[in-house]
């Protein structure tokens, strides 16, 4: 019988022995799909050492059963991809929009969406460049985000199945994942095009029309939430076309789940932050975030896994234990970092993530369930991270500061991402109180000696 012991991270192998406490009717409680013959995915993470995820070797994991149940089903999405094909799902790419268009994809029965792009940290995982050289044989640059893999993932045809049909963002949105998705059509993909405005940052004179205030004071023309609405009806029809179904009231069940998830993330990352005593790791936390955009392809299980760290998170708390110690230093941790390890890293020396800018912002916020539901998924996607100011983006990383949460900040830049060139500079003289590091981490095998030096230094300065 598996016991949850005293919060610590822990290797690979420590996973494994801690593993054969489970038993065969703890390990098949847990299915995606809900079946329970092919559907579990409880394993020691050393299993997908095995399928080629190198870096494992050297990762530390948060040991509670909640976090391996987690694990296993994320490093599962692959053959749950397939196995949705194989029963008759359809899947559904979703590229660019980092969170409304999943939740209309949801919508409809059978339905299954996934952000082809998520596949940046599979070089990094596998410690391999497999992925980002052939991208770069078929035309896109090596300076240029890596979520280019996803050109060579769509090009092998060996990580996730051939969509049933794929959207793609563009307008204000990443320019180089904007490429990627256009060298994706180039091998023969057929994408229906959307567009996302840029949201201004103060109400222009000439624009006498109508304004929406969002969630830090900043306003925007009304008028681009009707464009959004137009541009999410098209999809919508799209969808009923091709699966046959039309009820719109399945919408307002969609956004329902999506803002129980949404909740979840909010209680989770607020109880993690707050406490005395860091409860659970960076690592499993921005994989926590990062499950917003598109619920790892299973909504409901998703969901009943967000539960159970939820509820783990909550017992350390009220027990004032964790995994990390109590004078460890509070920083924010802007863009995500595309090596997981640096996480491990920094957590390792004393700095404790307790708030986060990772550009998925319109994945967190709640969707007004009052609204008509494509006005509310318009409302909710206008607080996105890259479609406004750098003033605005860190906005509530500020906020933190200025309330004293917050000692120092760390810039983690996607090597060649075309908004981190432009933006980083500016949030650093834009964060001027305290303590500010940017990093550009490199493509595997990712953190370098030097990076570790810097950040060594970054942290002593802030103890």
């Amino acid at each position: 019988m598996f016991q949850d012991i005293a919060p610590k991270k822990i290797s690979l192998e420590a996973w494994s022995e801690r593993f054969d406490h489970l038993t065969f009717e703890e390990i098949r409680q847990f299915t995606y799909y809900h079946n329970d013959s092919w559907g579990r995915y409880l394993q020691p993470p050393a299993s997908f050492l095995v399928y080629g995820a190198r870096q494992l070797k050297r990762l530390q994991f948060d040991n509670s059963l909640a976090a391996l149940r987690m694990w296993g089903f994320v490093f599962n999405e692959s053959e749950r991809l397939f196995r949705a094909k194989q029963i008759g799902k359809r899947i559904i790419a979703t590229m660019g929009d980092l969170g409304a268009v999943p939740v209309i994809i949801a919508a409809f029965p059978d339905c299954i969406p996934f952000y082809p792009e998520c596949i940046w940290w599979m070089p990094f995982f596998n410690e391999s460049t497999v992925l980002l050289d052939t991208s770069s044989e078929l035309g896109t640059p090596e300076a240029a985000c890596f979520s280019r893999a996803a050109l060579a993932a769509f090009y092998k045809r060996a990580y996730f199945p051939k969509p049933d049909k794929i959207f793609a963002t563009t307008g204000a949105t990443c320019d180089d994942y904007s490429c990627t998705m256009q060298s994706i059509e180039h091998l023969g993909h057929d994408i229906t095009w959307i567009e996302a405005p840029f949201r201004r940052l103060m109400k222009d004179s000439n624009d006498p029309g109508e304004y929406v205030d969002a969630v830090h004071g900043y306003t925007y023309p009304k008028r681009f939430e009707g464009y959004l609405i137009k541009e999410y009806r098209r999809i919508w029809n799209i969808m009923a076309d091709l699966t046959g179904t039309n009820a719109e009231h399945l919408l307002g069940k969609s956004i329902h789940k999506a803002n129980t998830l949404r909740t979840l993330v909010r209680n989770i990352t607020s109880l993690a932050y707050d406490a005395a005593v860091m409860p659970f790791p960076a690592l499993e936390l921005m994989t926590i975030e990062f499950g917003n955009l598109y619920w790892y392809a299973d909504i409901e299980e998703w969901t009943a896994i967000l539960t159970m760290i939820y509820e783990t998170i909550g017992k350390r708390v009220a027990h004032n234990v964790g995994v990390q110690s109590p004078d460890a230093v509070p920083i924010a941790w802007i863009n995500p970092t595309a090596d997981p390890y640096l996480l491990n890293f920094v957590e390792d020396l004393g700095l404790r993530v307790c708030a986060t800018e990772y550009v998925i912002r319109q994945a967190l916020v709640e969707i007004d369930e009052t609204l008509d539901p494509f006005r509310a998924l318009a409302r909710s996607f206008m607080q996105a991270s890259l479609i406004g100011s750098t003033r605005e983006r860190i906005q509530s990383i500020k906020e933190s500061i200025d309330q004293g949460k917050i000692k120092g900040v760390l810039i983690t830049n996607m090597l060649g991402g075309s908004h981190c060139a432009m933006e980083t500079r500016i949030m650093e003289k834009m964060i001027d109180v305290v303590p500010v590091l940017s990093l550009d981490i490199p493509p595997p095998p990712g953190v370098t000696e030097q990076i570790k030096n810097r950040v060594e230094a970054f942290a002593e300065s802030l103890r």
